[in-house]
């Protein structure tokens, strides 16, 4: 049992020195295309796509559609490129259906749609179906796929993919492109070196931290701001780090979907009747590998207070931008309310015990 749940990912000093290739998001995750890029990040990977819509299209018309509930980094890209921006309906359990969908094509006259789906779950039940539809119509599709990469269900037939790999394991950076049709003319050349140097020291400063006594918290997650405004400030397209290309390589990743599982069923087990929480998915489907284990509550700053003070660290994902688009009462009421708790490999059962007995037996 590890006295830390939650916060950034460390990485040991030997990952990556294997040897191993990184494969293609094809082999890795399923989907098919002409054309791929390994990136950065997923935001750059979405303003690469952007720019390749904007060349093949120069008439394109710049309205697009995006989920209401998102991170920052799918809104600024389309902001960046002149689009206007629309929201998708949503429910409280974060589904969108077909039929919405294309009520909000038709009312917005958007020419480019982004989906994603959330935490690992299929919460865009049929969306398969209506992706022929929408692209008779000249609707460029993409699909954003960091929270689902490694479930098992039946993925689309977008124009393009994107994704980024950093919410899954301790790589310092790491994102993807696909394209469906024809190839990308202007995929970058060079990775961010200095970026990725100042995520590793951040990343081993916290494994030397938690394993071997060495150094002190507030040095670590110093190191990890400092790394984390380069990511942040990156104004170029970057290509994945030598380094994340290796340690994604070595991944586990039949150990990650198992431990993930795991730790999500005894959350689910054993916070299901806690007064004031609300647990958003109270089933895992099989071919399931959650990202989160995300909740609605109130007082949420209590909540985290709660948690923090027995060194569990849930994230809020997504804070709300910045730059929102107008959003619906749902998703407003996401935005107050959604708490994520880590259930990801570096934990196991205990751990989760340990997390059900802070929230159990709260005061």
């Amino acid at each position: 049992m590890l006295s830390e749940i939650g916060s950034n990912f460390w990485i040991n000093p030997n990952d990556g020195k294997n040897g191993c290739t990184l494969g293609t998001p094809y082999s890795l995750f399923g989907y098919k295309g002409s054309d791929y890029v390994w990136m950065s990040t997923g935001r750059s990977a979405t303003r690469l796509v952007l720019q390749t819509i904007e060349e093949r299209n120069p008439n394109v018309k710049k309205v697009a559609l995006i989920p209401p509930f998102t991170c920052y980094t799918v809104i600024d890209p389309f902001i960046d490129f002149g689009y206007e921006i629309h929201t998708l309906p949503l429910s409280l359990d974060l589904k969108t259906s077909p039929e919405e969908i294309l009520q909000s094509v038709e009312l917005t006259g958007a020419k480019v749609l982004l989906v994603h789906r959330y935490y690992g779950f299929d919460t865009l039940p049929g969306f398969n179906k209506v992706v022929e539809t929408l692209r008779s119509k000249n609707v460029v599709v993409i699909e954003d796929s960091t929270q689902c990469l490694y479930s098992g269900f039946e993925l689309s037939d977008a124009d393009y993919f994107v994704g980024s790999i950093r919410k899954w394991c301790g790589v310092p950076d790491g994102g993807f492109a696909i394209c469906r049709d024809g190839s990308f003319e202007h995929k970058p050349e060079c990775s961010d070196e200095e970026m990725v140097e100042a995520k590793r020291i951040a990343s081993e400063l916290k494994y030397q931290f938690l394993f071997e006594g060495k150094g002190d918290k507030p040095t670590f997650k110093a190191k990890y701001r400092e790394a984390e405004g380069l990511l942040g400030n990156q104004n170029e397209l970057y290509l994945i780090g030598k380094l994340s290309a290796k340690i994604q390589a070595e991944l586990d990743v039949d150990m990650l979907k198992q431990k993930r599982r795991e730790n999500y069923s005894v959350l689910l087990n054993g916070l299901s009747n806690v007064f004031g929480l609300s647990i958003l998915f109270n089933l895992l489907p099989n071919g399931v590998t959650p990202l989160y284990f995300p909740i609605l509550v109130d007082n949420r700053e209590q909540w985290q207070d709660l948690l923090s003070d027995n060194d569990i660290y849930a994230p809020v994902v997504w804070p709300k931008p910045g730059r929102c688009p107008q959003i619906d009462d749902n998703t407003q009421k996401i935005y107050e309310k959604i708490l994520c708790i880590p259930i990801d490999q570096r934990y196991g059962i205990d751990d989760m015990e340990r997390v059900v007995n802070v929230i159990n037996n709260r005061k």
